[in-house]
C-alpha cells in the first residue's frame, strides 16, 4: 500500500528530470502525509479532544514523516516504531475510505 503511493511519479516533476537536490517521490509521500498527521493534531490541541500521550505520538509520527530521507530523518520504515506504524496506517486506511467515497 505505501509503496505504490509512494512511487507514483505521474504529477512530481511535470516532465523534468529530476534534479540532485529534488524530493524522492516516497519522501513527498510521507512529507505530505506528515502534514495531514500536523493537521489533526493540530485541530486537537485542547486536553478533551486527545489525551496527551496520544497528541505526543501523532506529533512524533508527523515530525518522523515529514523529516523522512532527510540526514536527521528515517530513512526506512523500519526505523518507525510500532505504534507510529499504527498512526500512518490509520491515516492510510482514512485516506482510502475517502477515495472509495469518491468514486461511488
Amino acid at each position: 500500500m505505501i509503496t505504490n503511493e509512494a512511487t507514483n511519479n505521474k504529477k512530481l516533476y511535470r516532465g523534468k528530470q529530476r534534479g540532485y537536490y529534488d524530493p524522492t517521490p516516497a519522501e513527498v509521500f510521507f512529507t505530505k502525509l506528515g502534514q495531514e498527521i500536523f493537521q489533526v493534531t493540530e485541530d486537537k490541541v485542547h486536553k478533551t479532544q486527545m489525551t496527551d500521550e496520544d497528541w505526543i505520538l501523532y506529533c512524533e509520527t508527523a515530525n518522523k514523516c515529514v523529516r523522512y530521507g532527510t540526514t536527521w530523518g528515517p530513512k526506512e520504515i523500519s526505523d518507525f516504531k510500532e505504534a507510529e506504524l499504527n498512526i500512518i496506517q490509520l491515516f492510510l486506511d482514512k485516506r482510502t475510505d475517502n477515495d472509495k467515497q469518491v468514486d461511488n
